[in-house]
């Protein structure tokens, strides 16, 4: 927890007292995230006041988390979060580069250059930054191998390294699942479901969709084979009516043809579905499944059974649109007029039972635009932790597969970044050069962070590997064959953050005064 403070009623040093108070801000966040950055880096434990705990090394959850009582580390962290939002990483790299750029931004404070002038130094220093990052790119043959070089990296940050080769196959394999030639493509397609086993390794991609319940009838097939696949809304059981109705009965025959016709009404319904499932599948080995949004009584499903149907009741309707569009099924409110031109299909769907919990899988669709990732984990910690990454690599893969180029990571493009605007800084005088020079100075905190979580000289290390990188890149957009053992990196996410350090610098730089406010809502 930052410490809050102090005001002081002073108006002739509220300026450089609220520059200051950044300044402080800026530095103490950098403080408590530097520790996580790179694979090295360690975990931190969060409690809530009721007792819970998160232990986490993801610089979004912390900033997102942590109790802040400074108002411009407050603002800090808000400003982050949308780094993380727009592309799943950079969140600790921000707070570093920023904090560092505020160190280096000190000392030009306290030699008198006004803030304003660094403002535009620090903006010229990022155009030039973004104009420099698609120049020291590289392109890769083999897109499938480059993504899960670059999503491992990713991933060896946040997991175990025996795990986050596995999941950066399972996350490329989704991105490429979801993709359509000339669309843009939506994550959100890909769903995610945790599931209790011994062991994360098992985790795996699903080319359709789980459903988190199964059949409810005990004698109903547990797996099938070429399956036609009804999606529908409708009442397979008795329905109330929407108002009040009462009904006098003055015999007890009566309330037997009453209870008849109010089972005749779903009986029709039931041989509907039955009548279709006979045409469909006629002598031939094939399946049908009925999966309802709403209930099925038990007597229809006992009827279903003896016909070998799979019925599934009260399925979620997030589940029945993704259904719809991976089986090319027609969703229907009616049984009216059913044909099979309103039936999907699916190669297999099978039902799984762990513990007391049950879980139908539909595989093998005939239109895999979607699916869904499977976490199992034997704890439920690790299972919600495992989701957090995987939200946060599906941004990153997917932003790494629109993007043309590469990056080399490690540090590495910070440190020739640096280098870049030393170089570009020399054409300026004045302020403005001083806003380049800090900016640049700042961006080496990521390599010397890296070394100092790994606790060795890795930097040079991974300096020396990069060294056949640069010579054969010297000209511009030359293709890169991938055998060169460096770390990847993405251009856009590189980009975002290297944009969010300098607006947000930008905008802390122009506060000139805190003041306690009253009745903000």
């Amino acid at each position: 927890m930052l410490e809050e403070p102090c005001y002081d009623n002073d108006a002739s040093s509220n300026y450089s007292l609220s520059t200051y108070i950044s300044v402080n801000a800026a530095k103490g966040l950098q403080e408590i995230t530097k520790s996580n950055l790179g694979p090295k880096g360690t975990f931190k434990i969060l409690v809530s006041g009721s007792g819970e705990i998160k232990l986490t090394k993801n610089g979004n959850t912390l900033l997102k988390e942590m109790q802040i009582q400074n108002p411009v580390a407050s603002l800090i962290a808000r400003s982050i979060s949308a780094q993380n939002y727009f592309s799943g990483d950079g969140t600790t790299s921000i707070v570093l580069i920023l904090g560092e750029l505020f160190r280096n931004i000190e000392k030009y404070l306290e030699k008198g250059i006004h803030p304003q002038i660094l403002r535009e130094g620090l903006n010229i220093g990022r155009r030039q930054l973004e104009k420099w990052l698609p120049t020291y790119g590289f392109h890769m043959k083999e897109k499938k191998k480059s993504l899960i070089k670059m999503a491992t990296a990713f991933f060896c940050t946040k997991l175990k390294k025996e795990n986050s080769q596995a999941v950066a196959k399972i996350i490329v394999d989704a991105i490429l699942t979801i993709r359509r030639k000339n669309e843009i493509f939506d994550i959100n397609l890909i769903e995610i479901m945790q599931m209790d086993n011994r062991t994360e390794i098992e985790s795996r991609f699903v080319k359709g969709i789980i459903l988190d319940h199964g059949a409810r009838h005990p004698d109903m097939p547990k797996i099938l084979h070429n399956c036609f696949i009804l999606i529908c809304n409708v009442n397979l059981e008795y329905e109330k009516t929407e108002i009040n109705s009462v009904f006098l009965i003055d015999s007890s025959d009566k309330r037997e043809k009453l209870f008849a016709r109010e089972r005749e009404v779903v009986d029709k319904k039931i041989n509907k579905i039955i009548q279709l499932k006979r045409f469909v599948c006629k002598n031939e080995n094939k399946g049908f499944v009925v999966i309802n949004q709403k209930g099925i009584d038990n007597i229809s499903l006992d009827i279903l059974c003896r016909e070998g149907i799979l019925g599934i009741r009260r399925a979620k309707r997030k589940n029945m649109e993704r259904l719809s569009l991976l089986c090319n099924a027609i969703p229907i409110n009616s049984l009216q007029d059913i044909g099979p031109d309103i039936l999907g299909f699916a190669g297999l769907v099978y039902e799984q039972t762990i513990g007391e919990e049950k879980y139908t899988f539909i595989e093998n669709v005939s239109n895999p635009f979607s699916g869904t990732i499977l976490i199992r984990g034997n704890n439920s910690f690790l299972r919600k932790h495992t989701e957090d990454v995987i939200r946060d690599g599906l941004k990153v893969v997917k932003l790494c597969f629109d993007d043309t180029k590469y990056l080399p990571g490690g540090g590495i493009i910070e440190k020739k970044g640096n280098e870049h605007l030393f170089k570009y800084a020399e054409k300026f005088s004045g302020g403005k050069k001083f806003g380049i020079i800090a900016l640049a100075e700042s961006l080496l905190i990521i390599p010397r962070v890296l070394n100092e979580n790994e606790g060795k000289n890795c930097y040079q290390t991974k300096q020396k590997n990069n060294n056949k990188f640069n010579n054969e890149n010297k000209e511009k957009d030359k293709d890169f064959d991938g055998k060169n053992k460096i770390i990847f990196d993405c251009l856009t996410s590189k980009k975002q953050i290297f944009n969010s350090v300098c607006i947000v610098a930008s905008q802390i730089l122009q506060i000139d005064e805190i003041l306690l406010g009253r009745g903000m809502h």
